[in-house]
């Protein structure tokens, strides 16, 4: 079972209540259900807000680390590479 944790984004409002759009800082786009997104103030119109999305670890290097979010890719694919200092690994339950 892939690692889950989270990692840093932009969010914004999705197209519907229950989504929000988020971009990851190497560039790739999702929209994802709210409750895999943390924010500590929702966006309101077209602002942004930091936040932190759920993911998923599929693969690792030593810097590295490739993720799958769970929602729909806007812009890049299914999975992304992201830094791994930038994850906040989530305690198994």
């Amino acid at each position: 079972m892939p690692t889950r944790t989270f990692v840093p984004c932009r969010v914004s409002a999705g197209f519907f209540d229950s989504e929000y759009y988020v971009v990851l800082r190497a560039g790739s786009a999702y929209v994802v259900d709210r409750d895999s997104v943390k924010v500590s103030k929702v966006p309101e119109n077209s602002a942004e807000v930091d936040g932190r999305v759920l993911a998923y670890v599929i693969e690792e290097t030593p810097q590295d680390a490739l993720v799958e979010l769970p929602g729909e890719p806007v812009i890049g694919g299914l999975r992304t590479w992201v830094p791994k200092k930038d994850l906040e690994y989530v305690a198994a339950a």
